[in-house]
């Protein structure tokens, strides 16, 4: 369970090196960052939002979600429908202690710089 210095340390993280990233806590208990980042190849603006629950931050990785969707077959499917569900699929591994929300959102800009075209 995510705890009040974690969430402050987030927030300082993000504000340092994503400024245009806005935080935030929803009603149902997840918290994350959202903001806009410019396509390199395109220009195009992405809405991207990283968020999880914070009851199981940070043992979690946060979902990352990118709006409009880039880099088809790239995207986690619902074990129920089979659809995309909408959060971006990519491997690493996640070390609790040592990541935050900025290394997803840093892995979300990689992300962009080889689908965006």
């Amino acid at each position: 369970m995510m705890q009040e210095a974690r969430w402050t340390a987030e927030v300082a993280i993000m504000n340092k090196y994503f400024p245009q990233f806005a935080a935030f806590k929803t009603n149902n208990g997840s918290v994350g960052f959202s903001g806009l980042i410019r396509g390199p190849r395109t220009g195009r603006e992405y809405t991207l939002i990283v968020k999880v629950p914070a009851q199981i931050y940070p043992e979690r990785e946060p979902a990352v979600y990118i709006h409009p969707r880039v880099g088809l077959g790239h995207w986690q499917i619902d074990g129920v429908n089979h659809h995309p569900n909408g959060r971006l699929s990519f491997s690493r591994q996640w070390v609790p202690a040592r990541n935050s929300f900025a290394n997803c959102v840093i892995c979300a800009i990689q992300f962009l710089e080889e689908f965006d075209q």
